[in-house]
């Protein structure tokens, strides 16, 4: 497993990245800054009690190593076989996320209010990258559990988990700014119809990628034979809930940091 500091780090920084929207309005996010830490590192360590618990360890390890400790600040997939190989990578990596998280947040606290109108909407356009981590996350995370992790670098003729990684982070970036586009402006702080738009467009891109597009990319490219149309149900899962939840959150985090159609 990926060490607790890790685990730590990277559940403060994702609480933090999130609270960023709310401090640019709100004094009391402002003045907890230091128990957002702590909640958000204690969030993080979460699936790991079953290591002090006095009691049900082995239930509670069961669901460490489960996709269920996925929500728990990504801790399923921090605790995989290419983080626990990278220990130093892993703990330089979440430090890096831990100090821009605190200088995004810091920066928020601390806006000119005269400058407040901009530094809201930069803010807002945030929720793309923090999408775009989701995405990767959750969908590196079922990679992962079905044992399909190098496979994505395979694609383009290259072979590596860090490689997979990279693929994945492009395509979670450009997925996200998809789903950017394609929300209306008067949808745009709706994260109900932004969730939907996501689940549409996860939907097409299973259809024309993962049906269509990849399989004929493997016969011609790969050499492989893949069946066309290639019908992968976890794959549909995974493009259905990763849509869904950069649309929702890409219109939250527009919501949060313009509260008001005049701060536009």
């Amino acid at each position: 497993m990926a060490p607790a500091i890790v685990h730590f780090l990277v559940g403060a920084s994702i609480l933090l990245v999130l609270a960023t929207p709310v401090a640019l309005h709100d004094e009391r996010a402002r003045r907890v800054d230091l128990w957002l830490v702590l909640a958000g590192g204690v969030w993080g360590l979460g699936p790991d009690l079953h290591n002090v618990a006095p009691a049900f360890r082995s239930q509670l390890y069961a669901f460490h190593d489960s996709l269920w400790a996925t929500p728990f600040a990504f801790h399923y997939a921090l605790d995989s076989q290419a983080v626990r190989n990278r220990p130093l990578a892993g703990i330089a990596g979440s430090i890096l996320l831990f100090c821009l998280a605190v200088g995004g947040f810091t920066a928020a606290a601390r806006a000119d209010p005269e400058r407040a109108r901009h530094t809201k909407r930069f803010v807002s356009r945030l929720g793309i990258p923090v999408a775009a981590l989701v995405a990767a996350a959750i969908v590196g995370t079922m990679l992962s559990a079905t044992g399909r992790v190098e496979t994505v670098a395979a694609l383009v003729g290259a072979d590596g988990t860090l490689a997979s990684a990279a693929l994945l982070l492009v395509a979670s970036v450009a997925g996200s700014y998809a789903v950017a586009v394609a929300v209306p402006d008067r949808y745009a702080r709706r994260p109900f119809v932004g969730s939907l738009l996501g689940l549409q467009l996860g939907l097409v891109a299973w259809v024309v990628g993962i049906v269509l597009v990849l399989p004929l990319w493997a016969r011609v490219v790969l050499e492989a034979s893949p069946p066309v149309p290639l019908v992968d149900w976890p794959s549909l899962l995974a493009l259905a809930v990763t849509g869904t939840l950069v649309g929702a959150c890409i219109t939250t985090v527009r919501r949060i940091a313009l509260p008001t159609p005049a701060d536009r």
